[in-house]
């Protein structure tokens, strides 16, 4: 990796699109008075052997987060084994006025998280099934991850939107939308969605369609974590694009050549990027030399040759060049120098803004790598932080009404910038939030959008709820209508809360 000039701090960055994983540990044999020393609620004896506290050996490796940045934190850890568990557990909670937050994943890295504090998480690995069906549809279990989905789909010859990184609950992902390199082709992840089945905060289990209550099925994609615990969900998928295999190249790039990237990207996406194509750009801080290094990957779900006519636009000017053809199920481990699946590390603060944009401003562009490199040389604790653009066809998603799911982005998500701060000494924690925070807003600025849009899967906590939800009065008279219905006490308010009155909307 060295030879390329990659630095470490990209590694973390691209966990930023996605979750990390634990590895499993059977709980069948223990009982909670083995191992919790909880003084709380005493819960149900059916539910013995599945709720642990804080003495618990694995509480730590059960609780953990990827991000410790304004976290949550929790008193007891509940890993409901099927469907009923969930069900009793939530029934019992809700009946004790107790606090929650579902884990699939574990990746959410929000602020908004920490309203929860000495909570009970309700970690979801169990529910980790994914099983393509004869009619080519395929059913996933909540705590499957992209690289469960991407693998079973894959082996079937078949394909739908996912992200980038492997290591992301597809649960998680999806109920904020779901981009992917894809979605030019088949739109979100979302967007294939047709059938979740969910737990409501009393325990009640149903299920939700284009047939089956439908305005919550409406909700669900696009601001889902604020009904219930999505525990299954059916999606349609399609035969595999070229044969199931891709086009792939990875450059580097020196400081000098951020303005000319820019504006290449820009071409491409004027008018439309082609449907078929994904860019993703990094920069980032060199660890050794504390330069600032590019790097862009171009992915084409189509023949070599004409994947290289777009590479050709870059390695002019790049210092480094691969190429490859992949097949699906490969792009998130090997692309990007195969250095994706090392951002599923987790422990460090990572402090996360994002924006949409339609343009990427080549002289705002020029001035944040000057600024970035420098902050970095004064802030050295903080590295290992990074920025990404990912640029990702939209043919897919705007071929849909603005009304067709509660995702509010159709005409206005181009390139969808994130700038994040990662480290594990909290004396540089105001510099970055503030050097982050103010680089968002100039992005914002000069985003080619009239107004603020915020991808909810990216959003922190200072953004209007309508910059993450849509800006239209309907929208938040509908939101907060299904709010209510479904989520009346707001156990569900852990993750960027619909408010409970239209009043409260901004």
């Amino acid at each position: 990796m060295a030879r390329f000039g990659v630095p470490r701090a990209l590694w973390v960055l691209l966990a930023a699109i996605q979750t990390v994983s634990s590895t499993p540990l059977s709980t069948k044999h223990l009982s909670r008075a083995d191992t919790s020393s909880y003084n709380g609620p005493v819960w149900p004896s059916t539910l013995n052997g599945q709720i642990y506290g804080t003495s618990w050996p694995e509480f730590a490796n059960k609780t953990e987060r990827w991000s410790s940045y304004k976290a949550p934190t929790f008193d007891e850890v509940f890993l409901p084994e099927n469907e009923n568990d969930l069900s009793l557990g939530l029934e019992f909670m809700s009946s004790k006025n107790m606090s929650w937050l579902a884990r699939s994943g574990g990746h959410g890295y929000s602020p908004t998280l920490q309203s929860i504090q000495d909570g009970v998480l309700v970690n979801l690995e169990n529910f980790n099934h994914v099983k393509v069906q004869p009619d080519g549809t395929v059913v996933v279990g909540t705590g499957a991850y992209f690289r469960d989905l991407i693998d079973a789909v894959g082996a079937a010859g078949r394909e739908l939107t996912v992200g980038s990184c492997p290591c992301v609950g597809s649960t998680g992902a999806m109920l904020g939308g779901g981009l992917g390199r894809l979605q030019g082709l088949h739109g979100l992840t979302s967007d294939a969605l047709r059938k979740v089945r969910l737990a409501l905060w009393n325990g009640t289990i149903i299920e939700a369609s284009e047939n089956q209550n439908q305005d919550l099925f409406w909700g669900i994609r696009g601001s889902g974590q604020n009904y219930g615990i999505v525990f299954e969900s059916t999606y349609e998928t399609w035969p595999a694009t070229h044969g199931g295999f891709h086009y792939s190249a990875d450059m580097t790039f020196a400081k000098n050549s951020i303005e000319k990237v820019m504006k290449i990207v820009n071409k491409l996406t004027t008018p439309a990027l082609d449907d078929k194509l994904g860019l993703v750009t990094f920069l980032s801080s060199n660890a050794t030399t504390s330069e600032l290094t590019m790097i862009v990957n171009v992915v084409y779900s189509g023949p070599k040759e004409v994947g290289q006519k777009y590479t050709k636009l870059f390695s002019p000017y790049s210092l480094s060049l691969e190429e490859h053809m992949l097949k699906w199920e490969e792009l998130p481990t090997k692309t990007v120098f195969g250095l994706i699946p090392y951002s599923c590390a987790s422990g460090p603060r990572y402090d996360l803004y994002s924006v949409n944009a339609r343009t990427l401003n080549p002289p705002t562009w020029v001035k944040f790598g000057n600024e970035f490199e420098k902050f970095m040389q004064q802030h050295p604790a903080a590295n290992g932080s990074s920025m990404m653009i990912e640029t990702f066809p939209v043919q897919g998603i705007e071929a849909l009404s603005d009304d067709y799911s509660a995702f509010p982005h159709r005409k206005h998500f181009h390139n969808i910038i994130e700038v994040i701060g990662v480290y594990t000494d909290d004396s540089v924690a105001k510099p970055v939030d503030d050097f982050l925070r103010s680089w968002r807003d100039k992005f914002a600025a000069t985003s080619g959008y009239d107004m603020l849009h915020v991808y909810q899967n990216y959003a922190h906590d200072d953004e209007p709820l309508s910059a993450v939800y849509g800006y239209q009065p309907w929208r938040h008279e509908r939101l907060t209508k299904l709010k209510n219905a479904y989520d009346p006490y707001g156990f569900f308010d852990g993750y960027h809360a619909v408010p409970s009155s239209v009043k409260k909307w901004t």
